[in-house]
């Protein structure tokens, strides 16, 4: 008599995770060993950037940003923050600046290698105007070009974008080909960007599918922690058959998660929308307030920095690569303005049924942090949605309180359930 198949566990189900590290991993040494390799490296922002131009003339990305987290994530935030400062940048400054700067500079030590100076710095400007002080530092460091892209926000409420501003984008990046093709020494091949562009539209739908996983009940995956490991491969892979692959991979052992009913905490008490960047010094800490009280994200925003992939506000089409990519480079998260910011936060309470909205203000930020006290407000007064709002910052471990995040976070909880509790 044939015997019924085993039921799976998260741990059996958790490999996707294992799969990103592993790609992370071959990122990294491909940058260390750039050089020895001939491999021309453009610094490029996460948020706004057309990698797939990039990749069209075979320049390596490497994102300040990413690296800067993963060095925070491994504990080497402090040293390098240390050094900024030192050198005289202000405890006020940008943390993602402070250490990516700093990661540059003789002599600087870091927790994932040999961090490689740029051949081009490709400025996406976008969200926040850091981006451009932070460039000319590089500039100054490294002594290279500086090809500028001039990003307009969303300014319509309803998230429309109009097609002359589709139309300047456009022209810049027929600028910047003419730029990259002189950096590189490589003629522009437009079959291979549409290749480029196809594999990216193909990964983005996979990625796309990942997250609506987030409407089951229960969800079979933390949409924001998660989220964090997950979303890395769309950026730094993106417009690859190997970044097609992981989505395509993920999404599959997502639907298995859902069949087994398994998922990240024992179970799903609390259905929660979060806003923000992560605390990546203490990330399994931060996590762990969370999932002591079973609670799971449904749905976040971080996700959304590098493109508003599940929103439907774009997709990009390899038939007309450069307009594509100049709408998807409009629509990054923090392009938004801060109407179509809250309203995509009511509209994830209300379509994957969540319970509250958790708002992660921190510190260095500013194209994050703006504004989301007036989000509170709104959410918690007006539309009378739970909603908690705290504070540290994503790189810099001297501004988190790991005792008073916890008890913000018990005291929210146990209002929530005294709430839902008298429903």
């Amino acid at each position: 008599m044939p015997q019924p198949a085993a039921k799976l566990t998260f741990k059996d189900l958790d490999r996707a995770k294992y799969m990103q590290g592993g790609m992370i991993k071959e990122y990294f040494d491909s940058l260390t060993n750039s050089r020895a390799n001939g491999t021309k490296v453009a610094y490029a922002f996460v948020m706004a950037n057309p990698i797939e131009l990039l990749k069209s003339f075979d320049f390596l990305p490497l994102y300040p940003e990413i690296t800067s987290l993963n060095i925070s994530y491994r504990g080497g935030a402090p040293p390098l923050i240390t050094l900024a400062e030192e050198a005289g940048y202000s405890t006020d400054a940008c943390g993602y600046v402070k250490m990516g700067v700093a990661a540059t500079m003789p002599g600087a030590s870091t927790t994932i290698g040999n961090v490689p100076g740029p051949d081009l710095l490709l400025l996406s400007y976008s969200g926040c105007q850091i981006y451009i002080h932070w460039w000319e530092q590089f500039h100054y460091q490294a002594g290279v070009p500086i090809v500028l892209l001039d990003i307009p926000y969303v300014r319509d409420f309803e998230g429309r974008v109009p097609r002359h501003d589709i139309r300047y984008v456009t022209g810049q990046l027929e600028e910047v080909i003419a730029r990259l093709e002189k950096a590189s020494g490589k003629r522009f091949d437009e079959n291979r960007l549409k290749e480029t562009v196809r594999l990216s539209a193909e990964a983005w739908d996979l990625w796309r599918q990942c997250l609506e996983m987030g409407k089951l009940r229960p969800t079979p995956f933390d949409a924001y922690f998660e989220s964090i490991y997950y979303m890395a491969p769309i950026t730094f892979a993106r417009g690859s058959q190997k970044c097609v692959d992981f989505y395509r991979f993920l999404l599959e052992e997502l639907k298995s998660r859902a069949e087994h009913g398994v998922g990240p905490t024992a179970e799903e008490r609390y259905r929660l929308v979060f806003e923000g960047v992560p605390n990546y010094p203490f990330f399994k800490k931060f996590w762990g307030l969370f999932a002591q009280h079973n609670a799971r994200s449904v749905a976040s925003t971080y996700p959304k920095v590098a493109g508003l992939v599940d929103t439907g506000a774009f997709r990009l089409n390899p038939d007309k690569p450069l307009e594509s990519l100049a709408e998807y480079m409009i629509h990054a998260y923090c392009n938004w303005n801060m109407p179509l910011r809250t309203n995509l936060i009511e509209k994830y309470v209300r379509d994957y049924k969540a319970d509250a909205v958790i708002l992660h203000s921190i510190k260095s930020c500013r194209s994050f942090s703006m504004g989301e006290g007036d989000m509170r407000e709104y959410l918690a007064v007006e539309k009378g949605i739970p909603t908690l709002l705290v504070e540290s910052d994503h790189v810099d471990p001297r501004y988190y309180s790991e005792a008073q995040m916890k008890n913000r976070v018990d005291a929210f909880f146990e209002t929530l359930d005294l709430r839902m509790g008298a429903k």
